[in-house]
């Protein structure tokens, strides 16, 4: 079995910005996904990943470990979390969202209106408190394709290491 690894380095790419912002990549292991639900692959196929940013994040640099990487345009990814309210009124969500929350469900206590921050990852509820709200928004993706070589050093299982750096302004 082979696996796909992923690296995301945040920041400026000699770690000094004092910027911030999101950047991070997963495999597409969505049921009608780009992989259609896989996520295990065989020599030789092609894996599509999914890069968010958040709007001050630029892509500086790509590069893999073995085949190529190569950028495919972008998705519209509609993510479910669930938000931990830990006695405070914010929480982050996992991916910068593309607008609003789409749907916000209270699990037990309710803290009331659930509300997306300029940063597009904060959510702040009404009230502080201890809560947990599942809420699903759509979110932008990159598309990256991870091209495979169908053996490397005559070894049919393997591993890529797949780099995508950012950097915050």
């Amino acid at each position: 079995m082979a696996n796909a690894t992923i690296r995301v380095q945040f920041g400026s790419p000699d770690g000094q910005g004092s910027a911030s912002g999101h950047l991070s990549a997963e495999v597409d292991a969505r049921p009608t996904g780009l992989n259609g639900g896989k996520t295990a692959f065989q020599p030789g196929e092609t894996v599509y990943i999914l890069v968010y940013k958040s709007d001050n994040v630029g892509i500086t640099e790509t590069t893999c470990s073995a085949g190529s990487l190569s950028a495919q345009g972008t998705a519209t990814v509609t993510v479910t979390n669930e938000l931990m309210f830990e006695d405070t009124d914010s929480a982050s969500l996992s991916v910068p969202a593309r607008a609003g929350l789409a749907t916000s469900v209270w699990y037990g206590r309710d803290l009331g209106t659930l509300t997306l921050q300029s940063d597009k990852v904060t959510v702040k509820a009404q009230a502080k408190g201890v809560g947990v709200a599942k809420v699903s928004f759509e979110a932008l993706a990159l598309v990256y394709a991870l091209a495979s070589p169908a053996s490397l050093n005559g070894e049919a299982d393997f591993s890529i290491l797949a780099l995508i750096k950012g950097s915050a302004t």
